[in-house]
Parts: C-alpha cells; sequence; structure tokens
C-alpha cells in the first residue's frame, strides 16, 4: 500500500514538473489589437470574410457558413452574430442551442442588427 502510494505521489510530481516547465517555454501571444498600434489592420479583409459567410448562408450551406462566421462573431462582426444565433437557433450546421442562439442574437442587436430583435420574438428568446 505504502509503495502504491509512494509511486502515485513520483508520477504525480513528475507531471506537474513537466507541466509547469512546459508553461515556461510557452510563447506569450500578442495582445488584443487597439487603435494606438502602429500596425494598420486591413478591414476589408474581415468584411470580404463576412460577405463570404452571408453568401455561404444564403446558399445553405450552413457548415461553411458556422465556420467562417463564428470567428468573425467573436470580433463584433454584426451581421456574423446574426448568422451564428441563426444557425444556433435552427440547428443548421451545428447542434441546436437556445442559450447561444440567444446570446449572439442578442449580441447582433446590442450592435445595431434592428432584425435580430425580430429573431428572438420569433424564437421565443426576448
Amino acid at each position: 500500500m505504502f509503495k502504491s502510494i509512494v509511486q502515485f505521489v513520483s508520477v504525480s510530481l513528475i507531471v506537474l514538473t513537466s507541466l509547469i516547465g512546459s508553461q515556461a517555454l510557452a510563447s506569450a501571444h500578442k495582445g488584443i489589437p487597439n487603435a494606438e498600434d502602429p500596425y494598420q489592420y486591413d478591414l476589408a479583409y474581415y468584411e470580404r470574410k463576412q460577405d463570404r459567410c452571408l453568401e455561404a448562408f444564403t446558399r445553405s450551406d450552413f457548415e461553411v457558413a458556422y465556420s467562417i462566421c463564428t470567428p468573425l462573431a467573436s470580433l463584433g462582426f454584426s451581421d456574423a452574430q446574426l448568422v451564428t444565433g441563426l444557425l444556433y437557433a435552427y440547428g443548421e450546421g451545428v447542434d441546436k442551442d437556445k442559450n447561444r442562439a440567444k446570446f449572439w442574437l442578442k449580441e447582433a442587436l446590442k450592435n445595431g442588427r434592428e432584425d435580430a430583435a425580430r429573431a428572438l420574438s420569433d424564437f421565443g428568446m426576448d
């Protein structure tokens, strides 16, 4: 019994040591960009991606729409937030999830997409 406890503690220490060591070697990621950054971000790139998101949604290519729209929705693009909310509400290209649908539709509404209010109402999420 004592031997198995000593082995467990030894293995735990080895795992813990390797985890701590790997964290020390991890590279730091750049912070979130802000307006004062000297680097100019290409907003047109993201707008083109948002157009592709909307095109995929209108073509009923829901898996592609989800893969393009979700990262854009996280960045605050209101069209992508609306589409992501609708994908979750309908369960198209993703599992149906009323809570996530409500979250993304409310985000789209906060960012000026008035039609998100209608979607929230239509799905009984208001």
